[in-house]
């Protein structure tokens, strides 16, 4: 007997049955026990729910129906879902048609992702049923009863009125039949009375012909006397043909269009010059509208500040306004400030004694500074020159994004020691002129004050920069700033 035969096929049977399974449920539908967590579902009407239904999110499906038990008031059923859908407190499913042959699939709601997971098991509520192809033909039906004893009712009305219609025709009718005869009768009177009109009237003109007198007679004497009246024109004679045959009437009236003429030719030149006053003013009214369009571009920001000096645990305040042109690459800044320690002014005053030696000097110096800066932008870049702190210097800043701006300043340079190099990091997680909202005005800054020198400083502080409209309306009025 021959075992390693017989071992060689079991492996054989074992390697293929193993290699069926994995085929199977790799090619299955994805929704089997090894994937799946089993949860509880208590719904009223299961209709056309089998235990292989599907369960769909967003039209895909990610479960299946395993069971379906009959309770007392409801069906209970085990529903298989996807391990990778989280379902929360607050989902539900809902059963809805999915063919005219009466089945159905659901459809999962995961609830809100604040609430918490529903663990393998727990419940999972359910919403009113979608209705269903029976509920729609039920619905369908009961409408189709109702149009057909509406439209009855509207046959039997519709019916009713059409026989009182006919009654009422009739009725007229024999009124007009009636009234014809009387109406006949009457014309018949009308036609004799014309007929007999006629008759005598034609007597009495053939009577006044022959005796010259009566209505033709009167017709000849008129015609007779219009013939005398054009002889009297035609000959210039009476104020008629004096007006039209009389040559100093001619005269007259050519004088007259001349004089009229003349006066036309004054009413153009008249409104010549007006129209070019017209246009002088449509001009001047264009170079105020520019000037308005100037001032209206030009933005107006007040700025007020404080910061607190760390090492010297001083306090320093200051306020300004930031002239903003329509074209947004430059801007315009005066302000003052006070300034902790004072700024040493040139004024020196020395006192000595008779033989030339120093007894006092006297030095003033300026707790309050004024600031004018001028300001270039290209992009990111901002450059900076004017007076900083009562002194000349330059300044530079980088603003990559719109909330930080990083600055650098180098101010109050004198010979023999070094100049004031300031570092400014400005931030502004609210300031928006354009919004609405009440903090839009805020912002934040740090840095360090002298940081070449020895009484190197640093700060922390903040500020309120927002668009005042009246400043902003007095600010226009300069129209050159905004060239």
């Amino acid at each position: 007997m021959n075992i390693a035969r017989y071992v060689k096929i079991a492996a054989f049977f074992i390697v293929l049955g193993t290699a069926g399974g994995i085929y199977i449920i790799t090619s299955a539908d994805g929704l089997s026990d090894f994937k799946t967590r089993t949860y509880e579902v208590l719904i009223s009407d299961a209709s056309g729910l089998s235990s292989r239904s599907k369960i769909y999110l967003a039209g895909v499906a990610v479960g299946r129906v395993r069971s379906i038990t009959l309770g007392q008031d409801a069906v209970l059923m085990k529903v298989a879902l996807l391990k990778n859908i989280q379902v929360h407190e607050g989902a539900s499913l809902r059963r809805k048609a999915s063919s005219i042959l009466g089945t159905s699939v659901l459809t999962l709601e995961q609830g809100p992702a604040s609430g918490a997971v529903i663990p393998a098991g727990g419940r999972i509520g359910t919403e009113k049923e979608s209705g269903d192809v029976g509920i729609l033909m039920d619905t369908v039906q009961d409408l189709g009863g109702q149009m057909t004893t509406l439209l009855k009712g509207f046959q039997d009305n519709q019916l009713t009125i059409l026989s009182l219609t006919l009654e009422t025709f009739n009725s007229i009718a024999k009124k007009v039949d009636a009234q014809s005869d009387a109406e006949l009768e009457r014309v018949s009177r009308i036609l004799e009375s014309v007929a007999l009109i006629t008759e005598r009237t034609e007597q009495i003109m053939a009577q006044a012909e022959s005796n010259g007198t009566g209505p033709a007679a009167d017709v000849y004497l008129t015609l007779e006397n219009l013939r005398m009246i054009t002889d009297e024109i035609r000959q210039g004679r009476g104020t008629m043909g004096q007006a039209i045959y009389d040559d100093r009437l001619y005269d007259s009236i050519l004088a007259t269009a001349g004089r009229i003429e003349t006066a036309v030719e004054k009413l153009q030149i008249a409104l010549d010059t007006v129209n070019a006053a017209a246009e002088g003013a449509e001009t001047v009214i264009a170079s105020a509208g520019e000037i308005v369009d100037r001032a209206a571009g030009l933005g107006v920001q007040v700025d007020t500040s404080a910061s607190y000096r760390v090492m010297s645990s001083q306090m320093q305040a200051g306020a300004s306004i930031r002239l903003n042109p329509a074209s947004n690459d430059r801007w315009y800044r005066v302000g003052v400030s006070s300034v902790p320690g004072g700024i040493l002014s040139n004024s020196v005053t020395e006192t000595t004694d008779p033989g030339g030696k120093l007894l006092e000097r006297t030095s003033t110096r300026n707790t309050f500074a004024v600031d004018a800066e001028l300001a270039r932008s290209f992009g990111v870049l901002t450059f900076r020159g004017g007076l900083f702190e009562n002194s000349a210097g330059v300044g530079i800043d980088i603003q990559p994004v719109r909330w930080v701006n990083f600055s650098g300043d180098v101010f109050n340079i004198q010979s023999g020691q070094a100049p004031n190099l300031r570092g400014t990091i400005t931030i502004y997680p609210f300031f928006d002129p354009e919004s609405s909202k009440p903090w839009n005005w805020i912002y934040l800054k740090g840095g360090i004050n002298n940081s070449l020198s020895d009484s190197r400083d640093y700060f922390i502080g903040g500020g309120a920069r927002f668009a005042d409209r009246e400043i902003k309306g007095m600010a226009g009025l300069l129209p050159a700033l905004n060239k």
